[in-house]
Order: C-alpha cells, then sequence, then structure tokens
C-alpha cells in the first residue's frame, strides 16, 4: 500500500536531479545523463510500487471472504500498517476481527482507527501540499461521514456480542456527539438511529429508544430510495408499538395513518415471551477504480490528465435472506444500504476532487515546463513521474457489507434452533447459518452473522 515518505524520497529525487541539471548546464553531462537514468530507474521503481491503488490491496484481501476463508482475508490486514497510523487499516483489520468472532481486538483496533480520526480534524499543512502537487493518497483518510457513524455502529455490535450493552450504549453517545458537530442540521444515518433505539429498548430506556425510532424513521422518509432503503415494515411496527406502550395515542394513530397500517395492533408486554434481534451483514461493499480523462486547463492553455476515483460496476444483486425457527419463516428487511451509500458519498464529493485535480494537473504541468527548458533528460523524468504519480484515491472501507438486513421476532422462553437462509432469485436455499439462542423473559437475544457467498460443507467444517 501507499507509504507518504516513499512518495516524497521519489518526487524528492527527480526534483533534485532537475535543478542540479538547470545549475551546472552543460558540465560534466555525460556523467551527468548516466547518473540521471540511474536515478529514472530507481524512481520509477518506487513509485510504481507505492502508487499501486488501495482498490488493489482490497481486491486481494476481499479473496479470502469469497472463499469462505476470513482468517486468509485477515492476515493479509494485519501485515499492512503495523504502526497503526493509517485509519483505513485499523477499519479493515478491526471488521475482518470481528468476522472471525474476536469482538475484543475488532474493538481495540476500531478504537485506534477512531482516535487517528479525531487527530485527522487538524490535517497538517504538508498533507495539504502533497495532495496538490502530487496525489489525493497523501492526504490523511479519515472516512466518508457515513464511515465513520458505522464505525459506531460496528463497536456496539461488537459489545453486544461480548454481552455489554452498557458499552454499546456509549458508543452510540459517541455517534450522537459526532453527528451534532457535523452542524446545525446533523447527518443522520438511518440504520445508526435504529440500532440505537433497539439497544435503549433491550435496557428498558423506552423514552429514549422512541426518540430513536423517530429519528430512524425521519430518515428513512426522507432520503429512502436514494441514499436509504425504504421504511422497512420493522421500524414503523416498531414505533407504533412504543407509542401504545407509551399511552401517546395521537401520536400512534397518526402514524397507523400515515403507514397504512388501520388494522395495526401492538403486542402486549409477557413474561412469557423475550425476543430475537438478527442482523446479517449481507455481501460487501462496493471497490472504488480509477478512471482518468483530459480536462482543458485555462491556466495553462492545455488538456492536462487528471485521474479521479469512480464506481466502475454496478450494484450487485444480493441473496435474499431469512430467518427459520420453530418451523417459521421470516423474511430479513434492508436497513442499511451501504452501496447506496458510498455512491451517494462519492458523487457528493466529486466536485471538490475534480477542482483538486486540476489545480494538480496544472503544478505538474509548469514542473515539467521548467524541466524541459533545463534538459530533455530532466523533462523527460518529470514527465515519467508525474504520469506514474498522478493517480486517484480509491481507499474506501471495502470491508463493510453491501447491505445490512435485520428482523425482529417474538419468541416463547427457553432455547431455539435458529438458521438465517439464503435464497437465490428462484427463492430456493443456497445456504444457511445454524445457531442456538435462549430467549429470556422480556430481553433481547442477538444474534449478528456476516456473510458474502455460499460456502461448501468442507470448508465450512475445516474453517470450524
Amino acid at each position: 500500500m501507499l507509504n507518504k515518505q516513499t512518495f516524497f524520497f521519489a518526487k524528492c529525487t527527480a526534483d533534485d536531479w532537475a535543478a542540479n541539471l538547470a545549475t551546472n548546464g552543460a558540465a560534466n553531462t555525460g556523467l551527468m545523463n548516466f547518473c540521471l537514468k540511474i536515478c529514472l530507474i530507481l524512481s520509477l521503481g518506487i513509485l510504481l510500487q507505492s502508487c499501486a491503488s488501495y482498490a488493489s490491496h482490497a481486491t486481494t484481501m476481499r479473496d479470502g471472504l469469497l472463499q469462505g476463508k476470513p482468517d486468509l482475508s485477515l492476515a493479509i490486514a494485519e501485515q499492512e500498517d503495523p504502526d497503526q497510523e493509517e485509519v483505513i487499516s485499523s477499519l479493515d483489520k478491526g471488521m475482518l476481527r470481528r468476522i472471525n468472532n474476536d469482538f475484543s481486538g475488532s474493538n481495540q483496533i476500531f478504537e485506534v482507527a477512531k482516535q487517528e480520526i479525531e487527530q485527522l480534524y487538524g490535517i497538517s499543512i504538508t498533507e495539504n501540499l502533497a495532495a496538490v502537487t502530487i496525489n489525493e493518497t497523501l492526504r490523511g483518510y479519515d472516512g466518508d461521514r457515513y464511515e465513520q457513524l458505522l464505525l459506531h455502529a460496528y463497536m456496539a455490535m461488537n459489545y453486544i456480542q461480548l454481552g455489554q450493552a452498557d458499552g454499546a450504549r456509549v458508543e452510540m453517545l459517541q455517534a450522537n456527539v459526532k453527528m451534532m458537530e457535523w452542524g446545525d442540521e446533523p447527518e443522520e444515518d438511518a440504520f445508526l438511529r435504529y440500532l440505537e433505539g433497539i439497544i435503549y429498548e433491550s435496557l428498558n430506556e423506552q423514552d429514549s429508544a422512541l426518540i430513536s425510532y423517530r429519528k430512524a424513521y425521519t430518515v428513512y422518509k426522507e432520503k429512502g430510495g436514494s441514499q436509504y432503503p425504504l421504511a422497512p415494515m420493522g421500524i414503523k411496527n416498531d414505533l407504533l408499538r412504543l407509542l401504545a406502550w407509551q399511552g401517546l395515542w395521537s401520536e400512534y394513530k397518526a402514524y397507523k395513518k400515515e403507514f397504512n397500517m388501520e388494522d395495526y395492533e401492538p403486542v402486549k408486554v409477557s413474561k412469557d415471551f423475550g425476543e430475537l434481534v438478527v442482523i446479517l451483514n449481507n455481501g460487501l461493499a462496493p471497490i472504488r477504480s480509477e478512471a482518468a480523462i483530459p480536462i482543458f486547463s485555462s491556466e495553462v492553455q492545455q488538456n492536462l490528465r487528471v485521474a479521479f476515483p469512480v464506481y466502475k460496476r454496478a450494484k450487485k444483486s444480493l441473496n435474499a435472506c431469512q430467518v427459520s425457527v420453530n418451523d417459521k419463516q421470516y423474511m430479513m428487511e434492508t436497513v442499511e444500504d451501504i452501496d447506496a451509500l458510498a455512491r451517494y458519498s462519492l458523487e457528493q464529493a466529486m466536485p471538490g476532487i475534480m477542482v483538486r485535480a486540476t489545480a494538480r494537473a496544472v503544478v505538474k504541468y509548469n514542473t515539467q515546463h521548467t524541466a524541459n527548458e533545463s534538459s530533455s533528460f530532466a523533462g523527460l523524468l518529470m514527465t515519467i513521474t508525474n504520469l506514474v504519480t498522478e493517480r486517484a484515491d480509491t481507499r474506501s472501507w471495502t470491508t463493510l457489507p453491501q447491505e445490512i438486513e435485520l428482523r425482529r421476532i417474538l419468541l416463547p422462553l427457553g432455547e431455539h434452533q435458529v438458521q438465517i437462509q439464503m435464497l437465490n432469485a428462484a427463492g430456493r436455499i443456497v445456504d444457511v447459518i445454524d445457531e442456538t439462542v435462549t430467549i429470556k423473559p422480556m430481553q433481547s437475544s442477538f444474534i449478528i452473522k456476516h456473510w458474502n457467498t455460499p460456502v461448501p460443507k468442507a470448508v465450512k467444517q475445516a474453517s470450524k
């Protein structure tokens, strides 16, 4: 992956040789030309290695997940960034650790990412200058806003699976603070608000849960179909249920009418039942690729090549999924569309990306033009150096799922055998995840899993 010091070394080597040629002129031309060729070879080798895009690394890292061998993906991720300085590496390690059921280790490295993100709020002048003169990958990556919020969501899920509900609650509070830092109209995440409500309700904080459900529904209502899925039936049921339990009948009736659920009747509280919450992380987030186009610059009156990130592949169709328990099947609902969030986030960032890319191309053109006036060799070196270093920033949290599915089921007390079943387009089961859960009176029990592709039974048994 990218190394900032490597970039600076190679770039400065090229700049230094160009300056030397300009100073010494024709003196020692033969020796200078020989040394310059050696410098060119070394610099290009370093630059080509360091410019390998994050997308290429992510593809290799995710191969293990697609083969049903998440331990292989984790081993690749753990080799990166041993000093734990890069946010993106820590995010990938955290996700892959939790996929490998190391929830404590996942939160440990997620906490590293969280602290690094906070430090990056004060981006250094050096990094900004490097981003303008070399490429965007030299800017510290603090994650898109949806990624920062999902960091808190996955830390909360880790705490849930560790049986530490209070820790999950703290993560929700921290996420709320972060959203408020983003302005008078905080950028809400529908799933995070929904999960927040579920956590509050599991802690018997129904007032707080109701507030969260209201906020979650508002996001689904306002942004469903673009950034988010349309409001799932689950959030509507949960909102109506808590309104009824708290006797807020005016609001309850208004929502029943809005939801067109006039026949809805809230379940009654009973010590003979408990709740099962199933969350499935389905598929893998899209990977950014690089594209390049010529853009005319009025400043230098030339067409300049600029590179920028794109999502070249269309959204992948995922398997539907259902929960099977006690000979009954319950379809799961999509509560977060990370593919849509990723594409929307890049779309919103693209104007700024293109402005910086064009400014960078002008700087590189002027550097190359100055080198050409000094020496043809210096010009060649700068031309190739600028070409190799003009790379798009393809970093994103690619170990996230493509979608998050959820289902809440009321069950009688005791032990239950549960299956999460993946269905193909014809409705046939192509893979299953088997779990055992114990339901306790008036409490929430959680099953949280990741699934990417059907895995042969032999691979499953070998990985156990």
